[in-house]
Parts: C-alpha cells; structure tokens; sequence
C-alpha cells in the first residue's frame, strides 16, 4: 500500500465514523388549529431510549437511527400527544415526519386556566403579540430568564423604541417610550395603575421590581377605550406569576461582585438614624439643638470588595379539583454598586455675547470628582389566589409589595478655579472635600380583588377594587465638608494647601405617601344585531388619590475657635457646629414642599368590536376622563400659589384598525387621543434649591394640562415558531406641551427653572422594525427606531455691547423633545440546545445621543453622548431540577458622559481643563461603573 493512502484511509474512517451509517429521522411538531411550529416538544423511540425535544422553528432531528421499524412519541403540555410508526429501511436514509398535534378537550374554565399557567413562554408572547388588539411587545418570563438581567428595568432596555434613564450607579431607573420622556409614560401591574414613590413625579421607578416575580412584561404602544388615557408613549403592564396546574416550586440563589471594588473600596455608613425630623418629634415651634444631628451616619469605613448575592423562592399549586389556584413568589437581591465620577460645574454667570445672534459661552467654575458607593437591597413578594366559584364565576385576590432601601456614601473633592495656570491646566482657587450619606427608602403596596361573572349566553362582566399605597422616605440626608486654601507659587508650578477648616453642615429629611383606592367595572355583550357588529364593552373607573409630602433642611454653621474666624479640622466627632437665627426651626415650617395632595379621576367609555368578513376588524369608541385636584401647602398664608384647585374634563377617541393578509400576517392602523397631567412638583410653587446644578426649580400652578394626537400604521409578519418580522411608522401631536424653562419672575425673588407650556406644539415622528430569527439552536433578534421629534421652548441669549448696552432676549429655537434619541437599535445573537439544557445570549444595546439636560439658555444643552452597552448571560441544566447560570453586565465598561455642543476652549491652551475629549464640544461629565458578575444555581420542580 502506497505510504499516502494510509492517512487518506485514516481521514475517509474518521469521517464517516463521525457521520455515521446510520439514518436519520427529521421533521416539524404543529399546532392542529393554528399551523404554529411548537417549541419544546417531546419527540421520542422508547425502545431505543433516544428522544429529543424540538427547537425554536419547531423542527426535530433524531439521529443513529438503524435500519428496522419504530413507534415514535411525540408529546406536548396541553396536547393529545401522538404516536406514529415509521420505517428505515437504509443506513444513511433521511427520513421526514411531520406531526401535528390537537389540543386538549377541556372545559371552558380549565382552558383559560391552563392560558394563563403557560403564560411565560415565549411562544404565548409571540402569539399573544399576534392577536392583541392594541400594538404590544412582550417579553416572557423565559427570555427574562435567559437575559442578563434581573430587574424589570434592565428587561425594559430590550424593548424596541425604549431607552432608559439611569441613576448615579449606572442602574437603569425609568422608561423613555418612543422619545416621549417618562412622564409620558404609565405603569400597571395585572392592568391596574400603580402609584409612585417618587417626591415629585407620577412615574414609577421600575428598578424596584425583581424581574423574577413577573410572567411577562408587556409594553403597549396604543390605547383602547378600556384603558386608562395618560399613556401617551407607552404603557408599562407587569403581568405577575399566576399559580400553576399543579404543584410548581422554583428557588434559586445568586453570587457576585462588581470589579470597581477591586481597585478601590467600597465605604459604608451607620444607616440608623431618626425616621423624623426633630421638627415633626418636638414640633415645629419647638427649635432643635446641635445634638439633635448625630455624627454617626457621616462615619464611614471600608470594605474590600463586597459580594452581591439574589435569592428567589415560587411555590404554586392547584387545590379542591383545581378550583383554587395558590401562588406565593418572593425574591431578595443584595447588589453592590460604584461610580467614578467627573463633572463640570457649568457657571450660572454666562459671559455676555456680542450680538443678538451669536450664542453664550459656558463656563465652569468648579471640577468635582466623585466617587460612589450604592448598595441596593431589593425586596419583592407576590401572592395570588383564584377560585371559580362555578362555570359562570370566579374570583382572584392579588397583592404584591416591592421594597427597594438605596444607601449611598458620596465623597467629592471640589476644585473652585481660579485664574492661573499650573502644570498645563487650570489651578485651583481653594479645594473642598465633601462626605454625603444618604438612605432612600422606597416601597410599593397594591392590593386587587378581582371578580369575572358570565351573566347570560351574551353578556359577561368583570371589576376590581384596588388599594395601593407607595411610600418613600429619605431620612437625615447628612453633609459634612471641610475645605483649604490654595496658595500658588506659578513661577516654580506648585501650590500649597493651607489647613482644612470645617464648612457648614446640611440635614435633610424628606418623605412621601401616596395612597389610592379605586374601583374598575367593565361590561362585554356579544351582539350580531348590527351587521358587522360583534361586541360592545362599556365601562368605567373611579380613583381616589392621598399624597403627603414633606420637606425640611436644616443648616448649621462650624463654630469658630476662638480667635478666629473658621473652625480648625480635627475630625467630624470633634467638628461643632451652632444655629443662626431661625435656623433651629429648619425651613418645613414655611415651605412649600410640605403639602397635601388629592386627585380624584373618574371615567367611563364605549367600545366597539367590527368585523367585516373575515380579515377586516375595526376595534374604535371614546372614552371621558375627568381630573379634579386640590393641593394645600405649609407654604406662607400671603404667598400666591399656597392652594390650588384643577378641574378638566377630556375626550379621547380611539380606533384600532387590523387587515389579516392572511393568517400570518396583516396590517394595522390606530389613532388615539391620549393626555398629560402635569406632575404634583409642576404645580406647587415650592423652590427648591437642590433639583438643579445652576437654577433653582419651581413650580407653576398656571401650566396646562398636555393633550396628545397618537397615529400608527403597522406591518407584522409571524412565518412560524418564534420568528417575526414587524414594521412600523408612529406620529404624535402635542398640544401644549410642558417643558422647563428659565422664567424672571416667580413666587421668589431671582431667576428660576420652572415648567411651562411651550409656545408652540410638538411633533414626535418615528420608525420602528422588529426582527426575530431562528434556525435551529441559533437565533437573532434584532430591533431598531428611529426618532425624529420638534418642540420649541423659551430660551435666552445674553448679549451686550456698547451700542445697545446688555440684553436679555429670549428665543424658541428648535430641538428634539428632552429624553429623545434619534437611534436606539438591540441586537441579541441567542444560543438554545434542548438536548443539551444549554441557552445562551449576548446582548448589545445602543442608544443615541439625546438632549439630557435643558439650559435656560441657547445653545448650551447637555447632550448624553451615544452608547453601546454588551452584556452576557448563560445557563445549562443539571439533570431534571438544577440548572446554573451567569450573567456579565457592562462588558465594555460603557461611560456615561455629557456634552455641551460648542467649541471647547478648555480642551488645550491656557483654559485647559481635564478630561476633556475634543475641542469641538465640552465634556461635563463623564461617569464610569465598570462590570458586573453574577453565578447561580436554580431549583425546579
């Protein structure tokens, strides 16, 4: 034998040993009804103990099959399962078998029970996505699973047209829906509304609910009739776990770091401290002391590098022949977060311009570098219980409670600049070290009893009482700082530091309730009086809101030693402090953001069901709300604005238009008419000198409610599986809308950034493609908007010169609406091997630049720089009831930065500044938070 042919033998061997002479066996797992591929099912030789399950386009291939004649298994949750004979007759024979599986018989009851079980899968997604009325996306509680995240905010991120505002840790907070910022915004859990614990807004934190409790996460872009109006960009509806067909208990546990900590560490304070002020314990004509402001919270110690760590824990069943269904769902999560922080401290004194149409220049007067220390200890439990009382009547009982305790240390060194020069870069005038503690304490309670009755063949109703109560309460946010002169020598490039002293000192407590009851009935009748006509809804709601709120700071002033103007530092224990005049009394007892808030909105609506033929459907009827609120403050009695009283009524059509092309696809077409109202800080004239870096911010009880013109038109594709292809266009009208400006006069003395109803109306314009993809283990989802959006809002130059003299002229220039980014695309490359318990995802997220803080004056913007976040999460199973993952966030240490679009004097030269990145714009803040880790193991029965 040749010498060569003997690795060819070798190669030929090892090929067809891999391959095989054996057959293979290959084919689809449908649904009977609708065609649709299943995914997951059971595909099975028993006399070969070979099976398999089939994948994300429901395909299946069973492989080494050998010549002979076989029974093969094929089963489904919910479906008759099937067994079919085939034979192979060859090695090597490519066998093809397609199966189409029938649903269950079951009573009326027990289907919609069964629904709602399997109501966190994907395929109940993609289907549900298919047949609601309104346009949605959902995401499911197995892709929430799979995705690197682990609270409903991170999820949100992966939902077309949405971006999230973060928080100083980097921690996604709020939803920015289709460029409408989050007050446009609601959020319901089980579609009932929710209050927020927020100080000065309706919007709800969504990083307060552990993704592990929902079943799915849907985001509806249009409105019915049915739902409530002020969901202009979009309508968050958490839908929570429901209890199961049988017995389900599901536990897991999670541990990780974030590797900021491995370069430095992270600080901690004593968090004990009085829930009150002493104001509300003695009283407000009671003056404090000194010693009613413990030092201990401003004592902080390290740790090295602290470890994160979830727990989770389901149990469900079904009891008395599936009657009563019993959920219980809690989670903990204990994360530690960090930030290195950069800023600008933009000048609230701009240098006059030499004409009315050249803009200001900003300016910075301070550098501060910060440095974070979050950790969040995030609680959420639900429970749920449904019983049908009989074919025609059933009951549910729903709660849920979300706690969310924030406790943050800020250290900062600030660098107020003077006019010299040292080592290349601007020097510093004098330097201030400032430590701040602070605890936020958020919580959310609703309660919903929840009623279904069939009255007759034709007619059918449903209601719900809802008790909700959020909370939040940020006690004795404590200040210490300490500050030393800078003595420079510019000749020989150095400076020295005179001794620190100790600066005032600051205690804040704040704290608010909101508390709602509310009561839904909805009636739906089947008619086939009308031609065309098939259903008619009516129905309506009332809420009774309660808002508390309280504010009071306290300022103490460093007691100076004797013969001197300044107190020496030693220590924060040894630091004293004393009040000036008045100042005992903190400012609660004259301010305006201690108020009382009620609102009472009641509704009622028609809504109508067309068909005409079979591919045709019109879904379109009107709704009336009406808002009647009063407010009264602690404010002074002779202060305009102390009470306030807002009384509106509006008309919101809608109509929702779908033509099935067939039953895979079709073409949708709505119109709603939606509405704003303003937040409760928009209209209490409460001056508040902490909302902003350069102006105060105030209310204005004289703005006007937003009104909000919705149109979309949109193409959906759903070929088979888990695939779909969607595409759409979106337009909105707004009609006074509210945005910030700067205003002279308001109800105190100064300049102030207040809300106003801007001159013009607004225009939000945008395109949005979804596109998901699988074959076979390997998937894509892609989405992609863009937004295009037009508002003019007041805004200033300052100009002067010796012609005219100074002028302050104010100007609507045109930009995007605040929040609003042009582009936001995901892409997700996805990994599923059944067989092998093996899934995978690696996540990008990029979001465009957006207008992040509005300037009072013209071209001066803070603009968020464009980002791109990757994150990666993988699990694999273990035997029948384990399964370990991973999840990896901001792998790419992806910076938050400001920018102010205008040349930077401060990039090189005399005015050099630090980190700064080009001379065509101003870096103001550039924050960083580097990755996160997390590795666990679950438990499944």
């Amino acid at each position: 034998m040749p010498s060569f042919t003997k690795p060819f033998l070798v190669i030929l061997f090892l090929i067809f040993s891999v391959r095989g002479y054996s057959a293979i066996i290959r084919g689809h797992v449908y649904d009977r009804s609708s065609k649709e591929q299943l995914i997951g099912a059971s595909v099975a030789i028993t006399s070969l103990q070979k099976g398999v399950v089939s994948e994300l386009d429901g395909s299946f291939i069973l492989k080494d099959i050998a010549p002979g004649n076989y029974s093969v298994n094929i089963s489904y949750i919910g479906y008759e399962s099937s067994d079919t004979n085939i034979t192979v007759t060859e090695n090597n024979q490519v066998v093809r078998l397609e199966v189409s599986l029938l649903p269950k018989s079951q009573q009326m009851k027990q289907v919609e029970i069964k629904s709602t079980a399997n109501g966190g899968s994907d395929a109940y997604a993609n289907r549900a996505e298919q047949k609601s009325i309104s346009l949605v996306n959902i995401i499911s509680a197995k892709a929430i699973q799979i995705s690197p995240d682990i609270t409903v905010a991170n999820v949100m991120q992966r939902v077309s047209g949405v971006v999230m505002d973060k928080g100083n840790s980097g921690e996604a907070r709020y939803a920015v829906i289709r460029g409408m910022e989050k007050k446009y915004n609601t959020t319901l859990v089980n579609g009932v509304k929710i209050p927020s614990p927020n100080d000065k807004d309706r919007y709800v934190p969504l990083d307060i609910f552990p993704a592990e409790l929902l079943e799915r996460l849907e985001v509806i872009k249009t409105l019915m009739p049915g739902m409530e109006g002020d969901g202009t960009g979009g309508v968050v509806n958490m839908v929570m776990k429901n209890a199961p067909d049988k017995l389900m208990v599901e536990a897991g546990i999670g541990a990780g770091y974030s590797d900021i900590f491995q370069n430095r560490d992270f600080l901690k304070f004593d968090s004990k401290v009085s829930l009150k002020s002493p104001a509300e314990l003695s009283g407000p004509n009671v003056g404090a002391v000194p010693s009613d402001f413990p030092y201990k919270n401003l004592i902080t110690s390290p740790v090295g590098t602290p470890a994160n760590s979830t727990a989770s824990l389901t149990i469900g069943n079904r009891y008395f022949k599936n009657k009563l269904g019993v959920i219980l769902a809690g989670s903990f999560q204990n994360t530690f977060r960090g930030t290195n922080s950069d800023v600008l401290v933009q000048n609230a004194t701009i240098t006059p311009s030499t004409g009315p149409t050249v803009l200001n220049t900003q300016s910075f007067s301070d550098i501060l570098v910060r440095q974070y220390s979050t950790r969040y200890e995030r609680t959420g439990v639900e429970a749920k219980m449904d019983y049908s009382l009989n074919d025609n009547n059933s009951l549910a009982l729903f709660a849920v409670y979300t706690q969310l305790n924030e406790y943050r240390v800020r250290s900062t060194i600030d660098s107020t600049l003077g006019g010299y020069h040292i080592n290349n870069y601007i020097g510093p005038f004098s330097l201030s070290d400032e430590l701040q503690t602070r605890q936020t304490r958020q919580s959310i309670y609703s309660a919903t009893l929840q009623g279904k009755h069939t009255l007759t063949t034709l007619l059918s109703a449903d209601w719900s009482l809802v008790a909700s109560e959020a909370v939040q309460k940020m006690p004795d946010i404590a200040s210490f700082s300490t500050s030393q002169d800078v003595n420079p020598n510019v000749a020989a490039q150095t400076f020295t530091l005179s001794p620190p002293v100790v600066g005032d000192e600051s205690r804040i407590w704040e704290h608010n309730t909101d508390k709602d009851l509310a009561g839904y009935v909805n009636f739906h009748y089947l008619t086939d009086l009308i031609p065309g006509l098939t259903k008619i809804d009516i129905g309506g709601l009332y809420r009774h809101k309660e808002r508390d709120n309280y504010y009071n700071e306290y300022k103490l002033k460093a007691s100076p030693d004797s013969g001197s103007t300044n107190e020496a530092y030693s220590s924060i224990a040894a630091s004293q402090f004393f009040f000036s005049t008045n100042a005992q009394f903190g400012n609660g007892y004259q301010n305006g953001g201690t108020y009382n808030f009620t609102e009472n909105i009641s509704a009622y609506y028609l809504q109508l069901h067309y068909e005409i033929g079979r591919r045709i459907k019109f879904d379109g009827g009107a709704r009336i709300e009406n808002t009647d609120q009063s407010y009264a403050s602690s404010a002074p009695v002779n202060l305009a604005g102390k009470y306030g009283t807002f009384i509106y009524s509006d008309f919101l059509p809608s109509v929702q238009g779908k033509y099935e092309i067939n039953t895979k696809s079709a073409i949708r077409l709505s119109y709603f008419k939606s509405i704003y109202r303003p937040a409760y800080a928009d209209l209490v004239p409460f001056v508040d000198p902490n909302a902003n870096e350069i102006f105060p911010v105030q209310g204005d009880p004289t703005i006007q409610h937003t009104t909000v013109d919705n149109y979309d038109l949109r193409y959906e594709l759903f070929p088979k599986g888990l695939d779909q292809l969607l595409v759409g266009v979106f337009y909105k009208y707004l009609t006074n809308p509210i945005e910030y400006g700067l205003v002279e006069q308001g109800f105190s003395a100064g300049e102030v950034l207040s809300p106003e109803n801007a001159a013009h109306t607004a225009h939000n314009a945008g395109l949005e493609l979804v596109y998901r993809k699988f074959i076979g283990n390997f998937g894509v989802s892609v989405n992609y908007t863009y937004t295009s959006s037009d508002i003019a809002s007041p805004q200033r130059i300052y100009w002067a010169n010796a012609a005219s003299g100074t002028h302050y002229d104010t100007v609507y220039p045109h930009r995007p609406l605040q929040g609003q980014a042009a582009n936001i695309g995901n892409l997700s490359f996805l990994y599923k091997d059944g067989k092998r318990k093996i899934e995978s995802q690696l996540a990008f997220v990029y979001t465009g630049e957006r207008i992040y803080t509005l300037s009072g004056y013209d071209g001066l913007n803070n603009w968020e720089k464009p980002t791109l976040n990757l994150d990666f999460s993988a699990q694999k199973g273990i035997g029948k009831h384990f399964t370990v993952f991973f999840k990896a966030n901001n792998l790419l240490n992806t910076p938050f930065e400001l920018i102010i679009k205008q040349p930077n004097a401060a990039y090189a030269g005399d005015s050099k500044l630090p980190f700064q990145e080009s001379g065509s714009y101003s870096t103001v803040q550039k924050d960083l938070y580097y990755r996160t880790f997390l590795l666990g193991l679950r438990y499944k029965i």
